[in-house]
């Protein structure tokens, strides 16, 4: 080697020592340290989206932006389940559970490579397993969720654009067999041998007609709706034994009566023979809106052998739509637990509308309430029929002080209404009124245990045997439970029996 190479040679060598040297001696008052300085992240949430069949480890990396003009020392990062964590992460070559003195320099970046691991076939995961990156530095901390699918199911994920609006949806076909999805023509069927969980907005098309069958679990996230557009069709064909169950993502217990966890069950107007029956509609936001103006005798919705609870706005919504509903109950909602609004034809048979509400907010407005009118963007007063809505051997309570029915009519449209053989809280109604027929008024139901939601008669119930059995016979001859109803039936939803073991809820 001649001299000349030596001396380039002994030169880069000075500069990479010289460059380590200068790199070890940065000092703490080099780092920034202002409280205010933000770091900058390739995602604000790292989502796992393989669906996992069997035991599978998937990772993913995500960058760290250090956009400022000096370094910054991020003093730990760390999951914040700790040890107990689905998830592990690789900081820079660091795979310790806390990564300490992660150093960033100036305008440079950072890798974290993040690893799930998880058994799908493991029933007691949560549905999504959550978690987040915590990364403290200068006094704070930033977060990065993570998220990942936590059991075997059937995802349907919002991934079409509605307009401009900025939601998210997908139709209840997409994805086939692999999202749980039979096809045949425009007849659609799900599948019932895994749960369906829906992010983002879940639609059922128009000229479609979505088939839910008995035992299906379709579980949606907080921002989730689920829609049956113009010209489309639902049938929920529940059974006593195995009910369609709408609910949320969580299972864990302080969660099962929670309301407001999703959005809800939309049916558009124009969409029709929609059915459901068997079902559980459970904490959402609103168990389920129908909107349609009344142009022909086929219901928007017929209601059978369903429970509507635990909502934080309202457990049935009609905005001039033609409702049935038998062996229905309604229960725990903030505001009106039964609103029919905007005009409208109804009838229920043996219902129970009860509210108990406990959360938050102390209610103010009635159970059951009546409207033929709406007002539109401008305030003018829009006068809408109710034709008829009729009550039959139905329970209307809860736990306001006096009146658990509003009627609210405008001149200039009717608003025809009836109750016959039920029993109702009001002060508003009376005995004398000629659209009361052979109720009990304010006089208690006696539910079991209302607080908990179990609306069954004690012994000692004044509904017992009051109900009409004309009407239940024939729309109702056996209650929600599937018990036969007696020859002098109950008023209510259930037909009494002895108690003799706490009411068995879906949970």
């Amino acid at each position: 080697m001649n001299s000349f190479s030596k001396y380039i040679i002994s030169f880069i060598a000075s500069i990479i020592i010289g460059g380590l040297a200068l790199v070890s001696c940065i000092s703490e008052e080099d780092y920034l340290t202002d409280s205010s300085v933000k770091l900058k992240f390739s995602s604000d949430t790292l989502r796992f989206d393989t669906v996992f069949t069997t035991m599978g480890s998937v990772t993913k990396k995500i960058m760290i932006y250090n956009k400022e003009t000096k370094p910054i020392k991020i003093d730990n990062i760390t999951l914040g389940g700790g040890r107990a964590s689905f998830y592990r992460l690789n900081v820079d070559g660091d795979t310790s559970i806390v990564a300490k003195n992660i150093e960033i320099g100036a305008k440079d970046s950072l890798f974290i490579f993040a690893r799930v691991t998880i058994d799908p076939t493991n029933q007691n995961n949560p549905l999504l397993v959550r978690d987040s990156i915590i990364l403290s530095f200068n006094s704070k901390r930033q977060y990065i969720q993570l998220e990942a699918y936590g059991q075997d199911a059937y995802y349907h994920v919002g991934k079409r654009d509605l307009g401009t609006t900025g939601i998210k949806y997908s139709l209840a076909q997409d994805g086939g067999l692999q999202s749980g999805c039979i096809i045949n023509g425009n007849e659609l069927e799900w599948k019932n041998d895994k749960p369906h969980v829906i992010f983002g907005v879940l639609a059922v098309d128009s000229a479609y007609t979505l088939t839910i069958p008995e035992g299906t679990r379709i579980h949606l996230n907080s921002k989730a709706d689920f829609w049956v557009y113009t010209d489309g069709s639902l049938k929920v064909n529940g059974s006593i034994q195995n009910p369609v169950i709408f609910e949320g993502m969580r299972k864990d217990s302080y969660y099962s009566t929670l309301p407001g966890q999703w959005g809800k069950l939309w049916f558009w107007a124009g969409s029709k023979n929609n059915t459901v029956n068997n079902a559980i509609i459970k904490n959402g936001t609103i168990g389920l809106v129908a909107d349609s103006c009344v142009t022909n005798n086929i219901p928007t919705v017929a209601l059978t052998n369903t429970k509507i609870e635990n909502m934080s706005l309202h457990g049935i919504l009609s905005r001039g739509a033609y409702i049935t509903g038998a062996n229905l109950l309604v229960q725990n909602t903030s505001s009106n637990t039964v609103a029919l609004t905007m005009g409208g034809k109804y009838q229920f048979v043996n219902c129970s509308f009860a509210n108990h509400w406990w959360y938050d907010t102390k209610r103010k407005v009635p159970t059951l309430f009546l409207q033929n009118y709406y007002k539109d963007i401008n305030g003018n007063i829009i006068l809408r029929q109710i034709t008829e809505a009729n009550f039959y051997n139905t329970i209307v309570w809860g736990s306001l002080a006096e009146d658990e029915i509003g009627i609210d009519k405008q001149d200039g449209a009717d608003l025809n209404y009836g109750f016959e053989s039920c029993l109702l809280k009001t002060k508003f109604l009376n005995s004398q009124n000629p659209n009361i027929s052979n109720c009990i008024l304010n006089e208690d139901p006696l539910f079991n245990n209302p607080q908990d939601g179990d609306l069954r008669l004690k012994a000692n119930s004044p509904a017992i045997g009051k109900a009409n059995p004309t009407y239940s016979s024939f729309y109702a001859p056996f209650d929600i439970n599937g018990v036969v109803r007696s020859n002098t039936p109950s008023i209510g939803a259930y037909e009494y029996v002895p108690i003799t073991k706490s009411l068995i809820l879906h949970k």
